[in-house]
Formats: C-alpha cells, structure tokens, sequence
C-alpha cells in the first residue's frame, strides 16, 4: 500500500527555519512578528498566513511552487482597462 508523504506545516517551518541556521529569534526579526509566532506556528497553535508563509520561503531562499508543485502560483493579471472603450482615448472626433 504506497502512502503519500506529507509534512506538517509546524514541521515545514521548523525544518525550514534550521535548514537556514536561524534561531527562532532571528526568524522572527527577519519575518517582522514575535518568537511567540515561530514558536506557535513550530508548535502547531497557529498557521502562518500565506503572505507570512510566502515571505518564510523568500527569507529561505525557497520557491513556494517547490512546496507546493500542484498550485499553479501566478500574478493575477488586472486586464479591467484594456479592451474597455471607456478607458481608451479616440483621437479620430
């Protein structure tokens, strides 16, 4: 019977915290929030945010997609402006 293999968050943050060689006091001065947050996201009390999460990956130095293969991370485009003929300016009156 294969099983999948899946970290926890707290394991993820704790494993990427000590992949980096930070503290928890230096994560959190890097990540701009208490100990008491690492601790508590190490401790399974609470889950960083996704914009925490995200900014955990940069300081690692991780591209999210790389914990996440099957979300597709891409910039929403706002195309509100373009093609709308209120926007567009009509030089030809």
């Amino acid at each position: 019977m294969k099983k999948d293999f899946m970290l926890s968050t707290p394991k993820i943050v704790n494993s990427l915290r000590l992949a980096r060689g930070l503290s928890v006091t230096e994560l959190a001065v890097k990540m701009k929030c208490s100990r008491q947050t690492i601790y508590n996201w190490e401790d399974g009390v609470s889950e960083p945010k996704l914009s925490q999460f995200m900014h955990l990956c940069m300081i690692v130095g991780l591209s999210p997609s790389n914990l996440f293969p099957h979300l597709k991370l891409t910039e929403k485009k706002d195309d509100s402006s373009e093609n709308n003929p209120a926007t567009t300016s009509n030089n030809n009156q």
